[in-house]
């Protein structure tokens, strides 16, 4: 929103509601995160931080990934020749994940998630009770996991023809 600056007024960058150099003077209007902000976002933002720090989420660092590319290829758009088909030997079905290439120590402890898994399986009885089957054996193998929450949907997955398919993910 264009800042329209006078003598003794201001604009909100957030909501555009006119911010005098009272308010400013007296600290109830200020600049913050690069924004200058009235009363009521600034009180709306200092809300949204108390409530960020006090479940924990503040303090956790982004989580880097490596692709196994050179520096050099991060640049590329992504194309079909980095699109890899995945099966269960791949992805670990029955067999456990590696946590290992993960930066993030994993907290059972913490309010929020620090790993997601994701299961899914066609709309039939049989797949359905196999897929509660592989969630189940996956958190029995998995002792140090604690399910913070999770998720679930319904679409249609491709293939050989397009069926619906559930997708479960399970944040830990």
């Amino acid at each position: 929103m264009k800042r329209v600056e006078q003598d003794d007024q201001k604009t909100c960058d957030v909501c555009g509601a006119s911010i005098y150099k009272e308010h400013i003077d007296q600290g109830i209007a200020r600049s913050m995160g690069g924004k200058l902000m009235c009363p009521p976002c600034l009180l709306d933002h200092e809300k949204e931080e108390t409530a960020l720090a006090a479940s924990g989420l503040g303090d956790l660092a982004p989580i880097a990934f490596d692709d196994g590319g050179d520096d050099e290829d991060q640049g590329e758009m992504m194309s079909s020749s980095r699109i890899h088909q995945s099966s269960a030997a791949t992805l670990g079905v029955g067999h456990g994940w590696d946590d290992s290439k993960y930066q993030r120590p994993l907290d059972t402890r913490a309010i929020s998630a620090t790993r997601c898994r994701t299961f899914h399986a066609k709309l039939t009885v049989a797949a359905l009770e196999y897929m509660n089957e592989l969630i189940n054996n996956w958190v029995d193998e998995n002792e140090n996991i604690t399910i913070k929450f999770s998720n679930s949907t319904i679409g249609m997955f491709e293939g050989k023809q397009a069926e619906p398919h559930v997708v479960v993910t399970l944040f830990y």
